[in-house]
């Protein structure tokens, strides 16, 4: 765990510092709304889905400040999505990334504009002029992002989750759900990393199935969190997921067989680079990080 976290916390620092830039040259605003976009994008998240998505292009060479720009977006629309399920119509979650959500610091209209300008800037950065990425390409990025975070995607996910409480969904039902609130972005970090190094299809493929059980054991080591973990080092109130009623694994499995389930989507993910002769330890590091991780 330890040598992952040696990477990706120098990673988030860089990552900090190349989006803060970003939206000081984007947000020719001086007011709540770019306070409260700036508090929630820079200096709290882990930024692993933009970590995945910059190692992978990184593996097939392609440019850093494409990469760059690319893990911005992609952090930000995950920072969008994180200011909306805290607000009080959804999670009701007061605390976020070891602060006051942003509703709470701010106010509810100002979350929700922020989350609102957060998806436009992601797309607004993904549309830019990149230093090697044609168009074509890019269209092929924003078209995937649609796709994976909304109706069919993340939102789909998060409508089944938000009426979860007064359905008794099976377990098939919650993977879908799990599929597409969390393991979608992480699928797409993975995916458009291999696509812009200019990776053929195959290649793109496998990591897009890597990013995706990646995803689901994500999620699972999230729902065991919930209930056992330190409200100091996940950063957020937990219990939220009993209290509002919403199915996770556990409503099916035990704590024990959470973990053993989380570590057969891992042996998974990792399978799913097997036509590679030689991959970096750092995606099966990143697996063993999830896998135990305590925040």
């Amino acid at each position: 765990m330890s040598q992952f976290l040696d990477h990706l916390k120098p990673f988030a620092t860089e990552l900090d510092g190349f989006l803060k830039d970003l939206l000081d040259k984007k947000l020719n605003i001086d007011n709540e709304l770019k306070d409260s976009i700036i508090y929630s994008s820079i200096g709290s998240g882990k930024r692993i889905r933009g970590y995945l998505s910059c190692e992978i292009a990184d593996f097939f060479h392609a440019d850093k400040s494409d990469a760059l720009k690319l893990a911005s977006a992609i952090e930000l629309i995950h920072t969008y999505s994180l200011i909306h399920d805290d607000l009080p119509a959804l999670d009701n979650d007061d605390y976020r990334r070891n602060k006051p959500s942003n509703h709470k610091q701010f106010s509810e209209s100002t979350a929700i504009l922020s989350g609102d300008a957060l998806q436009s800037l992601a797309f607004e950065i993904l549309s830019d002029k990149m230093e090697i990425i044609d168009a074509n390409k890019q269209l092929k990025l924003i078209n995937h992002l649609s796709n994976n975070i909304g109706p069919n995607g993340m939102i789909g996910g998060q409508i089944i989750d938000l009426n979860s409480k007064e359905n008794q969904l099976s377990i098939d039902e919650v993977n879908v759900m799990h599929n597409l609130k969390t393991a979608n972005l992480f699928s797409f970090s993975c995916q458009s990393g291999a696509i812009i190094g200019n990776a053929n299809d195959k290649e793109v493929d496998a990591f897009e199935n890597y990013g995706r059980n990646f995803g689901i054991v994500f999620q699972i080591i999230d729902d065991v969190l919930d209930k056992i973990g330190d409200p100091e080092n996940i950063g957020k109130t937990l219990g939220k997921d009993e209290i509002n009623q919403n199915k996770t694994y556990l409503n099916f499995y035990s704590i024990e067989e959470c973990f053993e389930i989380a570590g057969k989507y891992s042996e998974k993910a990792i399978n799913s680079l097997n036509i590679f002769d030689q991959l970096p330890e750092v995606f099966i590091n990143a697996l063993d990080f999830i896998k135990s991780r305590k925040f």
